[in-house]
């Protein structure tokens, strides 16, 4: 056995994901990482679904096959991700702590090659690999579409990046245990973009995040337009009070905002419209330019014509919804 390795907590925080905990779980139980450098802690949220009997069976299971991990069980009574990601890192024995969500699947390399980087890079404190957005059944195909598309979700680099290196920020990344003593636990005001005010803390620190594009983790997408919008409208919404809230003020850039300039631009240039010519021809030309933008971002992802016609469609769905998000979130704010 390695022994000098480091050894590793991996955390699940999960609330009613009976339909996706298995293979999530799954994921890290088939990891390459040395058995017994690492431990499984799955932290629920009070399920009030079939979630936890599904974690206690593969747990059982893999029990029976000698598997080696052990595996650890904690409550969220907060029923929140920030809670939930703080009681796992209290939790854990391992020096590392590394994360991925219940809709997502590990890489079977995550643990090794995170590890790898951090002993490699004492200014790294967080790792992480690309994330490949897949749906889960093939009626979710052209959602996944939109959301791995950088027309879609802006300058995410861990979406579409196929360069490894230094990024302002990673998802499902392996962290030093000890930077949560720096920089503080997870913000349990927030009820969404939890990470971009925590690694906002961790830029203020100092830490450096480096994304390794060889490692590809799978995240399964919303299934439904309904979904999709509900979600980016949560995101839009607290990506605005994460703004006002966060004490490092880093959490948010450029891309978080262009949503919201669009939709009010389009407020703007309707209600200017009616009195003026300009304004019709100038909201005229903002539709020429972001359709054309979507059709060619589209057509990288498909050359069916019905699915790209679907994705323009969709983009727009995305867009306005996280824009509303963050408009109403202001002027809520202001109330």
């Amino acid at each position: 056995m390695e022994n000098n390795l480091p050894f590793v907590t991996a955390m699940i925080v999960v609330r009613n994901e009976e339909n996706y905990i298995e293979p999530s779980l799954k994921s890290f139980l088939e990891q390459d990482y040395p058995k017994d450098r690492y431990e499984i802690i799955i932290i629920d949220g009070m399920s009030e679904d079939n979630t936890v009997n599904k974690v206690k069976a593969v747990a059982d299971e893999y029990e029976k096959k000698g598997a080696g991990v052990n595996i650890r069980y904690f409550e969220n009574p907060k029923k929140l991700l920030a809670s939930g990601w703080n009681i796992g890192i209290k939790e854990a024995k391992g020096e590392y702590v590394i994360r991925i969500d219940a809709h997502s699947q590990a890489d079977k390399t995550l643990i090794s090659k995170c590890v790898k980087v951090l002993k490699e890079k004492p200014d790294v404190v967080c790792a992480g690999g690309r994330l490949e957005t897949e749906p889960l059944t093939k009626k979710g195909r052209v959602i996944a579409d939109v959301l791995s598309s950088p027309f879609g979700v802006g300058d995410s680099k861990f979406r579409y990046a196929d360069k490894s290196g230094y990024v302002d920020t990673v998802a499902y990344g392996m962290y030093r245990k000890e930077i949560f003593e720096k920089a503080g636990y997870f913000n349990e005001e927030f009820t969404r973009n939890q990470d971009n005010d925590m690694h906002g803390r961790i830029k203020k620190c100092g830490g450096r995040f480096y994304l390794d594009v060889s490692i590809k983790n799978i995240y399964h997408s919303r299934e439904t337009v309904k979904g999709m919008m509900k979600q980016a409208y949560g995101n839009g919404k607290w990506i605005i009070i994460g703004a006002k809230k966060s004490e490092s003020r880093q959490g948010i850039s450029l891309r978080h905002l262009i949503p919201l300039f669009f939709v009010t631009a389009n407020i703007i240039l309707i209600v200017s419209g009616i009195f003026s010519k300009i304004s019709r021809w100038a909201m005229a030309a903002m539709y020429v330019l972001y359709a054309g933008m979507a059709v060619v971002f589209a057509l990288k992802k498909s050359r069916n014509i019905f699915n790209v016609l679907k994705m323009c469609v969709y983009y727009w769905l995305l867009h306005m919804s996280y824009g509303i998000g963050s408009l109403l979130s202001i002027f809520k704010g202001r109330k």
